[in-house]
């Protein structure tokens, strides 16, 4: 049996950084980092086998090591406002500490100096002042463009860091088959190849593998909420009016509040 100090599941943006010192420094511990997937060495993008990102899809590309963030365009909302119920559970000025945070490690790894929504402040000046005399609320999100695929070599760097620099060791390929609850707490986790315990276990799942959690949780009686998911509603306009908006703000989101449809 495997003991650490902590244990997380999960290697996509969460599970990382859950296994990554956010102030850049040296301290190592005893961690155990479980990912059913591949290094993300061994990942390709299935587009560069069929050359069409339409053939390629989502169900092509199985779970490894930071999910489909590697490959993505690399949009990084700074703001609390979208993606999520973080600023409700920790509040507003916590969840932004963290976002700061996390966006140092970006930097420190590779990401683009450049924040898109922040440069421009008179013209987004301008468009607020639109949005309210529409009856139209607008949410400011500055956005840390990465660039499609810049992840990829974002991700490498973190995942070197987390095993030589933090000590972090990583099982690849080893799915979770349960936990170990004793006195209604987490201690550990199973794999098919044995057991492993920690002072702390960190879930950190993602997306794919949420409706695995949420088996886990009923079949454990765990009390767990859903949470809740951002649903975009794409408007077509003018080129020259959502040209003058991606200039300053290149993501803004508009909020119907009252809406005639």
């Amino acid at each position: 049996m495997e003991q650490y100090d902590v244990i997380i599941v999960g290697g996509r943006a969460g599970g990382h950084f859950c296994g990554h010192d956010p102030e850049g420094g040296s301290s190592r511990f005893e961690g155990g980092h479980f990912e059913k997937g591949n290094p993300i060495e061994k990942r390709i993008c299935p587009k560069r086998r069929t050359g069409s990102a339409w053939a390629a899809g989502p169900a092509t590309s199985p779970p490894a090591f930071a999910g489909a963030g590697a490959f993505s365009d690399g949009k990084l909302s700074l703001s609390p406002d979208v993606g999520g119920e973080l600023a409700e559970v920790l509040g507003y000025g916590e969840t932004q500490d963290l976002i700061r945070e996390v966006d140092q490690v970006y930097l420190r790894f590779g990401a683009g100096e450049q924040v898109y929504g922040l440069d421009q402040p008179d013209k987004i000046r301008a468009i607020r002042k639109k949005a309210i005399e529409n009856d139209l609320k607008l949410i400011e999100c500055p956005i840390r463009h990465l660039g499609t695929e810049v992840g990829f070599g974002i991700y490498q760097k973190i995942e070197k860091h987390i095993v030589e620099e933090l000590g972090v060791t990583i099982h690849f390929r080893t799915p979770i088959t349960g936990f170990i609850i004793e006195g209604g707490q987490v201690k550990g986790v199973r794999t098919a190849e044995g057991e492993a315990r920690g002072d702390k276990v960190l879930v950190a799942v993602g997306r794919e593998g949420s409706q695995w959690l949420s088996d886990q949780c009923d079949r454990n009686d765990i009390a767990a909420d859903v949470g809740k998911v951002d649903i975009g509603v794409r408007l077509e306009t003018r080129n020259e009016i959502m040209e003058e908006i991606n200039q300053c703000l290149v993501r803004g989101q508009v909020g119907l509040l009252h809406a005639n449809l």
